[in-house]
């Protein structure tokens, strides 16, 4: 895994972030993102969650751990990409982050994006979706999970690939019907990142 300074810059910056006063108060630690700083592919959830604000990771409870399986479904490893969240902490019991709490993490999520250059964004789940995209995501993340839209940033053209957050994996009995649709998904990522890997034969996590 390669840092990336000015990403680094930005983490001690956000450290110790006071824009949110109910953030501050439920998290423990601000959770601003792992994995490859100079990756092609950058992951965006939606806040950090009891686990992740505990370990200081993103993504590292059981939707992660769905993650990490459909990452594998194509041939990645989480180290090969960086993984963020549209907003850093963690809401009072799990709640939705509000509007202007993500309004407030918008800024070092941009200057995520930009520092980093990715070839392709994943935005997980409708928050992120709609942060990135913007009006593009009014269908919902169920109408336009799996597309690749393009977005020019810093003169250079993204591809943007929502998709649905692997908590609706749990929260659906790990139906894995809707494993074998998440990880169709997937093949759009791998398609956006020009991978040739061999992809080994992901199945659903027995938790």
């Amino acid at each position: 895994m390669q840092e990336n300074p000015k990403l680094q810059e930005l983490k001690q910056e956000y450290s110790k972030c006071e824009k949110c006063p109910e953030l501050c108060k439920s998290r423990t630690q601000v959770v601003f993102g792992s994995g490859d700083e100079s990756a092609d592919a950058l992951f965006i959830g939606e806040a950090a969650g009891a686990t992740e604000d505990e370990k200081g990771i993103p993504f590292c409870g059981a939707s992660g751990q769905i993650l990490q399986e459909l990452l594998q479904s194509i041939g990645f490893t989480r180290d090969e990409v960086f993984i963020t969240n549209t907003v850093l902490c963690r809401p009072d019991k799990n709640r939705n982050p509000k509007t202007d709490e993500i309004k407030n993490c918008s800024e070092r999520l941009n200057k995520t994006i930009e520092y980093m250059n990715p070839k392709v964004i994943v935005t997980i789940g409708n928050f992120a979706t709609k942060a990135v995209l913007g009006p593009e995501a009014k269908a919902g993340i169920t109408k336009i999970r799996g597309q690749i839209f393009e977005k020019t940033i810093q003169n250079k053209i993204v591809q943007i690939i929502p998709i649905i957050h692997p908590a609706n994996l749990l929260y659906n009995g790990r139906n894995p019907k809707i494993f074998e649709q998440m990880k169709l998904d997937f093949k759009a990522i791998q398609k956006a990142t020009n991978t040739n890997r061999k992809n080994p034969q992901a199945s659903l996590i027995d938790f």
